[in-house]
């Protein structure tokens, strides 16, 4: 019997997710919410992250949508923060970082110069979070909706349907590095956007995006260069200082990010073909060969299970250390191909590779990642030891929770309206009618 078939392993994936929401709910602070000391408790030397803050308030109006005790408060906290300590009061949008304790009057405080500018990827969590929050029907998520979704199209769409990637404090001077990864989170922003506001301009936006992805891969034998100029040409190494918010620097191409874009690609077909469209044949074609590239490329490679973080052009690896997101992404990614397979008529026998990946990449996750239920290691060597140097987050339960829902869930519509609407147990794909898409009747933007 199938693993996706059994009521202990669904009970096994629902415990792992409830005990994440309440390890969660140990990083509030009182601007939002704090990485975390490797013992658990909200770290002071390190700032309050926009995008730690937003994933934040998507875990926990997950929560509230599952009807899991206390995370109506910390999505609300959440809320709370991102509608007043986060503003830039001057020139608009939202810091980056900022200190844990705000000043006087309640206002946050710029962590740092660089918390001080403005950047896409912590945006896309932010919009992620807030439609997350729609659905929740959190007190003011309707509203921070528009404003950001505004926002999105004043400050962050390019005329190419691309995204620009960080601008400074006073949005005069944009980066000219543009990255996957933030690509790729504002994409997945976009898909529950379309959902939370039935405006479909929002699934025309990923379209054009996932396009030019495919075709990057593509010219690239499958594999996404991390970092792209605005020519659209792959960037190898670019310099910390070139990228402004502080992120790590993934040189190379991303195992993971491929296994992300497979997945997503999969949901923008579901998402077409619940809306009556036709999706086009090279989604699937893309998820699949990306899939299988990152999974040859990645998995195993000195005999120790696990994926490789990073590959040059050769897909040699680079940077051999295992960490959490990917295998989490790898997980994700195997459950959508199944499950796209299977809307499509396929019979069980034909899965089973996938049911494979599946099972040895959640065995890995058990076996190497969980220390308790709720608590994974970020990253581990390339022989799965615990690295001398690791920080504690909770940067990764959005990967993590996310991972524990997938295979709970149809590939459309994102996850708080699959589980707001009661799919959750129910994977396959829904009825095809306007029904099943329009779920709020409500336009913002």
């Amino acid at each position: 019997m199938s693993w996706f078939d059994s009521v202990e392993h669904n009970r096994w994936l629902s415990t792992q997710m409830q005990a994440l929401v309440r390890e969660a709910e140990g990083a509030i602070a009182p601007t939002g919410f704090a990485h975390l000391t490797k013992t658990g408790e909200a770290d002071p030397t390190r700032p309050i992250d926009l995008a730690v803050t937003s994933r934040m308030l998507y875990v926990f109006s997950l929560g509230t949508l599952m009807g899991l005790p206390g995370s109506r408060r910390y999505a609300d906290h959440a809320m709370k923060c991102l509608r007043t300590c986060f503003r830039d009061p001057v020139h608009g949008g939202m810091w980056t970082s900022i200190k844990a304790e705000p000043d006087a009057e309640g206002n946050g405080v710029p962590w740092d110069q660089v918390g001080r500018g403005k950047s896409q990827m912590h945006n896309a969590f932010l919009v992620t979070g807030v439609a997350a929050a729609t659905v929740a029907n959190r007190p003011g998520a309707h509203e921070l909706l528009s404003e950001v979704l505004h926002g999105q199209q004043e400050h962050w769409l390019l005329p190419n349907g691309l995204v620009v990637d960080q601008w400074d404090e006073a949005f005069t001077t944009a980066s000219p590095i543009h990255s996957m990864g933030t690509l790729f989170h504002t994409a997945e922003a976009y898909l529950l956007v379309a959902e939370a506001t039935t405006d479909p301009v929002w699934i025309d936006r990923v379209e054009t995006i996932v396009a030019f992805v495919r075709d990057m891969a593509q010219a690239n034998r499958w594999r996404v260069p991390e970092f792209f100029d605005e020519q659209g040409h792959a960037i190898a190494t670019p310099t910390r200082a070139e990228v402004w918010d502080g992120r790590r620097l993934y040189e190379g191409s991303v195992p993971g990010r491929s296994m992300q874009w497979a997945r997503l690609a999969l949901h923008l077909r579901a998402g077409l073909r619940s809306m009556g469209r036709t999706a086009p044949d090279h989604l699937f074609e893309m998820a699949n060969e990306l899939f299988e590239r990152a999974r040859v490329d990645a998995w195993r490679k000195n005999g120790h299970p696990g994926f490789v973080t990073t590959l040059d052009e050769d897909g040699a690896p680079r940077m051999t250390e295992h960490m959490q997101w990917v295998t989490c992404e790898g997980i994700c990614a195997t459950v959508a191909i199944r499950r796209a397979m299977l809307d499509n008529g396929a019979r069980e026998d034909e899965v089973e590779h996938f049911d494979h990946c599946y099972r040895s990449w959640l065995d890995y996750a058990n076996d190497y990642l969980i220390t308790m239920p709720g608590r994974w290691r970020r990253s581990l060597s390339e022989t799965n030891e615990p690295l001398s140097v690791e920080t504690a987050s909770r940067w990764d339960v959005y990967h993590a929770l996310q991972t524990m829902l997938m295979p709970r869930v149809p590939l459309w519509p994102p996850l708080p309206s699959a589980i707001s609407r009661e799919l959750l147990d129910k994977p396959q794909e829904a009825p095809s009618d306007k029904k099943s898409w329009n779920f709020f009747g409500l336009h913002i933007g």
